[in-house]
């Protein structure tokens, strides 16, 4: 099986601590707990100083894990740096999710123009620079409010804006 294969191909790379690991979509085919594995195994292999150069389309599950990111479209480096660079430079809209006592979400939502409520959710988005005035102005409901859950842009969205931006 596919499957079988790849592990047996990892295996075999991993003989004698590399120092440097050159991974292809290594994922494709895993099952989710594989896959955990599959990433405990390199997080001791970064801890143990080895440098892993990894190719994914698989933007959600690398996003956590990497230290430096390079952006590819059309064969062209379109934006390479950390995920904070990345988010700092595309600028993309933070969300909030902000979660109102029972009761309380009509007041809440009133004053703060542009959210959408969904169910007992209040969902704003925002730029970048407004981000902790906005969190400051929603912690200023003191006990109305039970969370709030600010969602950066992912690395999917970061990809599409510099592979969309370079006309592809």
């Amino acid at each position: 099986s596919k499957g079988m294969r790849q592990r047996v191909g990892l295996a075999q790379a991993l003989i004698g601590h590399p120092k440097l690991l050159v991974l292809d979509e290594p994922t494709s085919g895993l099952d989710p707990v594989s896959r955990r594995d599959f990433y405990a195994l390199l997080d001791g292999l970064a801890a143990d100083g080895a440098s892993i150069l990894l190719s994914s389309h698989a933007l959600t599950e690398v996003e956590a894990r990497t230290d430096r990111i390079v952006i590819l479209s059309g064969g062209r480096m379109v934006a390479r740096g950390t995920l904070a660079d990345l988010r700092r430079e595309a600028d993309l809209p933070v969300a909030l999710h902000v979660t109102a006592r029972n009761g309380y979400a009509t007041e809440i939502a009133e004053a703060l123009p542009g959210a959408i409520r969904v169910e007992g959710d209040l969902r704003l988005t925002c730029a970048q620079g407004d981000k902790l005035p906005l969190l400051a102005r929603i912690a200023g409901f003191g006990d109305k409010v039970t969370d709030i859950e600010v969602v950066p842009p992912s690395l999917e969205d970061i990809y599409s804006h510099f592979s969309r931006r370079d006309g592809q």
